[in-house]
């Protein structure tokens, strides 16, 4: 059991090392380049946003970018609690209402439709993130003129323990998400801050092909985007750094966890479930060794040196990552955190494996 622990801390390390080693380090210093001439249509999906929704789109409507060189187009999506009429009211954008189909791969497609420029942003997406598509050393390829980008999202406020695990996750899944796209071994994408050529769009054939999955806008159109041989890349910038909310307590956070796990199955190459199984098996072991413990003893210095050797990985990880997030707070509940990681990887392990319907939206979908 002892030597099971250290070889089994010994490839937990390696591969988060091997991560972070794959990866790539936003810029610190700001491009001097320009978006020129370049004009963006930015899709928002909406439902029962009324709490929200107008800070969204004043963050989008308040870019330091021409405004006659991009629209906002927000798709109300049957919301019940006045999202729509509050859109509606605002100055400067396009408000739709979906009225055929229902759920956010529809609205996102309606937009994408109604959008007048070739250029497409997702949600909270910062202009500037296009730079390496609209201003690259060279012009663009045949080849590479239908790319895609996705780049980094920071989850802010990060002042519980919720939240500040939120934050500490969603860093982490920064390197990893750069690290397969650097790697051209994996492609998952976050869909608030993504963005990609209509033309591109239309190729691929928009979100048909998993159109039954009720999620996964993001993640499973740049998974067919990569079938299909498409070019995908990582804004490596701190300037590209979008910043979203996170989930108001526990029991949101563990939903959308469920929604997130159920989805897994159909777009996780052998590369990406190699890293989440590494990760599931590490944190079970744990956990198992602790429980073993009432009664072998030996297993509880196992789990003292899986324990021990993840802990200071995972510290190192998250500072680096907090680090060129300017989020580094969040690392005051890194024990409370850990905690909760234990049990949020049995969880979604479970949904992954046997997945189920859940609740979003105030809808009950699969």
């Amino acid at each position: 059991m002892i030597v099971f622990s250290i070889l089994l801390s010994i490839v937990y390390a390696g591969m988060i090392t091997g991560i972070f080693l794959a990866s790539v380090e936003p810029a610190e210093k700001k491009s001097k380049s320009a978006l020129g001439s370049k004009r963006f249509s930015i899709v928002v999906a909406a439902r029962n946003e009324a709490q929200n929704i107008s800070a969204c789109v004043q963050s989008l409507l308040n870019q330091q970018y021409p405004i006659h060189q991009y629209e906002v187009i927000v798709v109300d999506d049957h919301s019940t609690d006045g999202t729509f009429e509050i859109i509606s009211s605002i100055a400067g954008i396009r408000a739709l209402s979906l009225t055929e189909g229902q759920g956010k791969k529809a609205a996102l497609a309606l937009g994408i439709k109604e959008a007048k420029f070739e250029i497409m942003c997702h949600h909270r997406w910062r202009l500037y993130g296009w730079t390496p598509l609209a201003n690259g050393p060279q012009p663009p390829t045949p080849k590479q003129r239908g790319r895609l980008l996705t780049g980094p999202v920071k989850i802010s406020p990060c002042d519980s323990t919720v939240s500040a695990f939120e934050a500490m996750d969603a860093a982490i899944m920064m390197k990893v998400t750069a690290a397969g796209i650097r790697q051209r071994l994996y492609f998952l994408a976050n869909g608030a801050n993504l963005a990609f050529t209509k033309k591109a769009y239309e190729e691929i054939g928009g979100y048909e092909s998993h159109m039954h999955h009720a999620s996964g806008d993001d993640v499973f159109f740049y998974a067919e985007a990569a079938r299909q041989k498409k070019r995908i890349d990582y804004v490596a910038d701190q300037e590209a750094i979008v910043t979203t909310l996170p989930q108001p307590g526990l029991g949101q956070l563990l939903e959308q966890r469920k929604r997130w796990a159920t989805k897994t199955r159909a777009y996780a190459g052998r590369a990406i479930w190699m890293v989440q199984t590494m990760v599931a098996i590490t944190n079970i072991a744990l956990l198992s060794m602790l429980l073993i413990d009432l009664f072998l003893p030996k297993a509880g210095m196992g789990a003292l040196i899986i324990l021990s050797t993840k802990w200071v990985v995972d510290f190192i990880a998250l500072w680096k990552a907090t680090g060129w997030q300017n989020n580094r707070p969040a690392l005051r509940f890194f024990i409370q955190g850990q905690i909760i990681y234990l049990y949020i990887i049995l969880y979604s392990s479970w949904h992954a494996i046997f997945p189920g319907e859940y609740k979003w939206k105030e809808r009950g979908v699969r």
